[in-house]
C-alpha cells in the first residue's frame, strides 16, 4: 500500500513533517547511498567539500533548499548525506532514468512516468502532497530521499522528467531542485521559465501536461534549452536536431525504449488512463525495456514506480515497482483535486 504524506507551511515545516514520517525509508535509503560512496572512496568528511559548491548554487532557489534541510531535520539525517542524493546525478551523470510519454484524447490529457534509478533504492517510495502558504499544492511519487520532482498540481499541471547529460554539464543549481521548482508552475509558460533558471548545473527533459490537451517537453542542458510541441514520448537524449551534434550520444537502452514507445503510441494511443498503465509494462525493446527490470544488482536502472495523471479530473494512479509486477493504486486527493 502507498505511503502518503500530507506535508502544509512554509517550506521548513513541510520539510519537518516528511522527514519525520518518511525518517525509515530515509534512512534505509542513505544507507545505501553511503555503500556506493565507498565504492567510489567517497567517505562522509569528503561530503561537505564536494557538496559545498552546489549548496552555494542551490541559494537561487531558497524555498527549494529550506525545504531539503527540513526533510534532513525532521528525520534526523545527516544533511550532508540528502543533498548528495539530490545532487547525485551532477556527481554520477551516466545513469539513463526515466520513461515519459503525454497523450491527447477526445476527453482526456494524460501524462504517464516510468521513474527508472538504482535498485538500491527500490521500496522507499512514498507520495508527498504539499500544501504550500501562497496556495500551491503538488502530489508527487518520490523516492524519500528525493525532493518532489515528477507528478502534478492543483492547476491541473503534470510534470515528467527524463535525466539528459550534455558537455556544459557544470557547478550549479542541482537538477532535483530545479524539477521541484518547475513542478510547482501554474502555466506551461510558467513552468518554462522554471525550468530554465539560470545558473542550473546541467540538463532535463520536461515533458509537461496541462488540461485541455496542452503538452509541451522542454529540453534543458544547462545554457540552453528547446521547446518541443504536442503530445508524445521522450527519454534520456535530447530529441531537438539543434542538441544531436553537441550532445553526449545516446545510450542504446534510452534510444531503445524511445523507439518502442513512440511505435507504441502511434500503433495503440492511449485513450484511458488503463491504457497508458498497458505502455508502460512494456517489455517489447532491448537492450532496456520501458518496464526496465535490471539484472539483478544494487545499482542497475531499474523501474522504481510508475505514474499516471489525467489531468481533466486531476487524478493520479501510482505503481509502487514494476507496473508489471505491482498493481496501479490511485492516490487519494479528495478534497485537493477540487480545484483542478
Amino acid at each position: 500500500m502507498l505511503r502518503v504524506v500530507h506535508a502544509e507551511g512554509r517550506p521548513e515545516e513541510r520539510g519537518r513533517t516528511i522527514g519525520r514520517e518518511l525518517g525509515d525509508l530515509i534512512d534505509r535509503s542513505l544507507t545505501f547511498y553511503r555503500e556506493v560512496l565507498v565504492r567510489h572512496g567517497i567517505g562522509p568528511a569528503d561530503l561537505a567539500e564536494l557538496l559545498g559548491p552546489f549548496r552555494d548554487a542551490a541559494a537561487a532557489l531558497p524555498e527549494c533548499a529550506a525545504l531539503l534541510e527540513g526533510i534532513a531535520a525532521g528525520a534526523e539525517a545527516s544533511p550532508d548525506e540528502l543533498w548528495l542524493v539530490n545532487a547525485f546525478e551532477e556527481l554520477e551523470p551516466r545513469i539513463e532514468r526515466c520513461s515519459t510519454f503525454t497523450a491527447v484524447t477526445a476527453g482526456a490529457t494524460i501524462l504517464a512516468h516510468n521513474e527508472q534509478w538504482l535498485a538500491g533504492d527500490a521500496g522507499n517510495l512514498a507520495v508527498v502532497i504539499e500544501s504550500c502558504p501562497d496556495g500551491t499544492r503538488i502530489a508527487s511519487p518520490t523516492v524519500s530521499c528525493c525532493l518532489p520532482a515528477v507528478g502534478l498540481n492543483f492547476a491541473g499541471l503534470a510534470q515528467g522528467i527524463d535525466s539528459l547529460t550534455a558537455p556544459d554539464d557544470r557547478v550549479g543549481v542541482p537538477r532535483v531542485l530545479v524539477s521541484r521548482h518547475a513542478l510547482a508552475a501554474s502555466s506551461l509558460d510558467e513552468a518554462v521559465a522554471r525550468a530554465t533558471l539560470p545558473g542550473r548545473a546541467g540538463g532535463y527533459a520536461h515533458v509537461l501536461a496541462r488540461r485541455g490537451g496542452e503538452t509541451l517537453t522542454v529540453e534543458t542542458t544547462a545554457t540552453d534549452h528547446a521547446l518541443l510541441a504536442g503530445p508524445g514520448a521522450h527519454t534520456n537524449h535530447y530529441v531537438d536536431p539543434k542538441f544531436s551534434p553537441h550532445g553526449d550520444p545516446p545510450g542504446e537502452g534510452s534510444v531503445a525504449r524511445y523507439v518502442r514507445l513512440t511505435e507504441l503510441l502511434r500503433g495503440r494511443p492511449p485513450a484511458t488512463p488503463e491504457d497508458a498503465m498497458e505502455l508502460l509494462r512494456d517489455h517489447g525493446s532491448s537492450p532496456q525495456a520501458v518496464c526496465e527490470h535490471g539484472e539483478g544488482s544494487e545499482t542497475d536502472s531499474v523501474v522504481l514506480f510508475s505514474m499516471v495523471c489525467e489531468l481533466e479530473e486531476g487524478r493520479m494512479w501510482v505503481a509502487p515497482g514494476n507496473p508489471c509486477e505491482t498493481p496501479f493504486e490511485e492516490v487519494d486527493l479528495t478534497g485537493l483535486a477540487a480545484e483542478v
